[in-house]
């Protein structure tokens, strides 16, 4: 009788042992997967801040001035030049996260901006859309121009 109770004890002990390391591993598991959402929601978040510092570094750049005359003056309506001379500018946030500036549109006093915020190697980028409006002559107060209405657009 009693060398049948230490097989049923050993039995049960066997069972609670599978059971538990079955836990442990799911438990495991789970914390892994976590762990990657985690670290992909980190790039999406990092890419997403580098399209708007984009944003904000064009829409600062319209502003500034080369060879003494404001940017705004010089490629105003010239989306080429413009975009030449945004895409000399630096534009690396760390190594291998980016933006660069995927379209000007001009419309009277506004260029509408598209900024590409991406980290190389991987392909999820995040672009968002800006207006810039250029200063008038007449207004003293809006002698920076300003950059508005931005949203973002598409995620990969």
């Amino acid at each position: 009788m009693r060398s049948g109770r230490r097989g049923i004890a050993l039995a049960v002990v066997l069972v609670l042992l599978a059971v538990g390391s079955l836990i442990a591993v799911t438990g495991m598991t789970q914390a892994i997967v976590d762990e990657r959402i985690a670290g992909n929601q980190r790039q999406v978040a990092e890419i997403f801040l580098a399209a708007e510092a984009g944003l904000l570094h064009a829409g600062r750049w319209w502003q500034e001035e080369t060879w003494g005359e404001r940017h705004d003056q010089l490629f105003w309506g010239d989306p080429e030049g413009a975009m030449a001379a945004l895409g000399a500018l630096d534009r690396v946030i760390r190594p291998g996260l980016s933006w660069s500036v995927q379209e000007l549109r001009f419309d009277g006093d506004e260029v509408l901006m598209r900024v590409r915020g991406q980290i190389e190697g991987i392909g999820t980028v995040r672009e968002v859309q800006g207006r810039y409006r250029r200063p008038s002559g007449d207004d003293p107060a809006d002698a920076n121009g300003a950059l508005s209405g931005w949203t973002e657009l598409l995620q990969h």
